[in-house]
């Protein structure tokens, strides 16, 4: 007699499951189970359901494709039985000798994708890496972390979902997208995500569940009738299956949860232990899954992703990866290793900051941004900048450290100064420190006008860029940092969100201080027909 295999699925991964709809979005809390349980669910029975078709899976950037969205994957198809190397291979051809059937349109190399037993596959795509899909017709799209994807891009994506309708049109999981994500925060690039839940349907999912209710009962009593009662029972089942087919065509369905749905899986212990140790504002949206105000009045409100940000990833050494891998500098493609990193840090009790750029001959680039949250302190964070550099380090070890007079207070650890600690620290890793005394901080309203004139690409200014790839939080802060007037009615940038405990300090304005710093002591002597990085501090 055949064993059943039980598998535990909270009550939201069970909905998903059962309400199969052709557009379904998870806005889910951390640890319910987003990519080992609707991803991997959607992946495989799509895979299975439509023998050698072809679909895809997208990330933010390759790197976590391959090191956190696979890998969650995995952890799902293996509890539903599928093993890597007997039914699937990662970015590798089966064995020959298994004869496997090509794929629909089967890549000419198997680099970016993920190869089934069936001959169906799926296409590896990232959204720093969007032309892997070019030319592309899927059957379906799997889509993880979509807070992060900016609305034009994942178009390209999503323009993919065609031309397999002709094999596979007469059901629902054809043309499908599945869409999972915590809860965005205010001004990341995936609230578009709110447009597709305020047009989602509350009802169909209803009915279907309803339906679903009646074929397990109905199976249920398959169990104790007589043979020509199976047979019709058989017959019902077919008909109602027929009917959720059709109700699933089309269909717009949003599931929301938090990670108290799935408490059985993870004890209530975890749970009282994130309420411990994240703050208000990341359990409310991590956590309990609460939804987000929108910032008014940015700071930055000519920053545009599309016309400042790019993606860089360095290619050629990502598809010669074997397997995981941290990552570090050899990742990025934008990074000129023959010129020095320019640093621009912020320093406070709860987290530190730094934001890295390097000028090149058409453009300032942010090419990346660290920080460490408490209890770690700036030792800590150059630990992991020069870990991350070490291979650039090889190369040219030189480092223009910008800091203010922010940067000479005292720590509170120690008596000397958060500038002497950082210059200290990594002198000792080996980098050549040229230390860079800018003065007096700027005030916010000078800082706001210069960033207007940077941010506007006023032609005597060198064009700045970001790279969107390795700043998402960086970016989270300006999005999210506004003006506020103080009390002799001048606008000032609103820092009230660095001593708010409903607020993560990652998306505070500390990144913002941060890049402030970096982009000042770049832009300023420019602003004065200056162009060394010794400046006037005021405007």
């Amino acid at each position: 007699m055949e064993q059943i295999k039980k598998i535990h699925y909270n009550i939201p991964q069970l909905e998903v499951s059962l309400v199969r709809a052709q557009l379904s979005t998870c806005i889910w809390g951390r640890g319910t189970g987003k990519t080992e349980g609707p991803g991997a669910e959607f992946i495989a029975r799509n895979a299975m359901e439509m023998p050698g078709s072809l679909g895809g899976i997208v990330s933010i950037t390759y790197d976590k494709l391959l090191n956190m969205i696979i890998p969650a994957l995995q952890v799902g198809w293996l509890r539903l039985g599928y093993k890597e190397n007997v039914h699937y291979w990662i970015r590798k051809s089966p064995p020959e000798s298994l004869k496997i059937r090509d794929c629909y349109r089967q890549p000419s190399t198997n680099t970016h994708i993920i190869k089934w037993f069936n001959g169906s596959a799926q296409l590896l795509i990232s959204i720093d890496r969007i032309s892997i899909s070019n030319g592309a017709s899927l059957a379906y799209i799997y889509a993880d972390e979509v807070k992060f994807f900016p609305r034009e891009k994942f178009k390209e994506v999503f323009l993919t979902l065609r031309g397999q309708a002709h094999l596979y049109g007469d059901q629902s999981c054809c043309e499908s997208l599945l869409l999972t994500t915590d809860q965005p925060t205010p001004g990341m690039p995936g609230d578009w995500i709110y447009d597709i839940e305020s047009e989602s349907n509350k009802e169909i999912p209803q009915f279907i569940l309803a339906i679903q209710k009646e074929i397990f009962d109905l199976k249920e009593e398959y169990k104790k009738v007589s043979k020509r009662r199976k047979s019709q029972i058989d017959k019902e089942i077919d008909r109602y299956l027929d009917d959720i087919n059709t109700l699933r065509v089309g269909l717009n369905f949003v599931s929301r949860a938090s990670t108290v749905d799935n408490v059985h899986a993870l004890g209530i212990k975890v749970i009282e232990n994130l309420k411990d140790t994240l703050t208000q504002f990341e359990f409310a949206q991590s956590v309990l899954n609460i939804k987000p105000n929108k910032p008014e009045n940015s700071f930055y409100h000519l920053l545009e992703d599309d016309k400042h940000g790019y993606y860089a990833p360095n290619n050629e050494f990502i598809d010669g990866l074997t397997g995981r891998t941290e990552k570090d500098c050899r990742f990025d493609g934008d990074l000129v290793w023959e010129l020095p990193l320019e640093l621009g840090c912020d320093y406070n009790a709860a987290i530190n900051w730094v934001t890295i750029g390097q000028e090149k001959d058409s453009s300032y680039d942010i090419v990346n941004s660290l920080f460490v949250l408490k209890p770690k302190k700036i030792k800590d964070l150059v630990a992991i900048f020069d870990r991350y550099y070490t291979y650039k380090k090889k190369v040219n070890n030189t480092v223009l450290y910008n800091y203010d007079h922010t940067a000479v207070g005292e720590d509170a650890k120690s008596d000397i100064s958060f500038a002497d600690e950082w210059i200290t620290e990594l002198t000792k890793k080996g980098w050549n420190v040229m230390a860079n005394y800018i003065g007096q901080s700027s005030s916010h309203r000078s800082r706001f006008y210069l960033w207007q004139q940077v941010l506007a690409g006023d032609q005597n200014l060198k064009p700045f860029r970001i790279n969107r790839g390795n700043n998402i939080d960086l970016l989270i802060s300006l999005k999210a940092t506004v003006t506020k007037k103080d009390r002799k009615g001048d606008f000032q940038k609103d820092k009230s969100s660095e001593l708010k405990k409903t607020i993560a300090p990652q998306h505070a304005t500390h990144g913002g201080e941060a890049l402030d710093c970096l982009v000042w002591s770049k832009y300023r002597p420019m602003m004065s027909g200056n162009n060394s990085y010794l400046l006037a501090t005021s405007m």
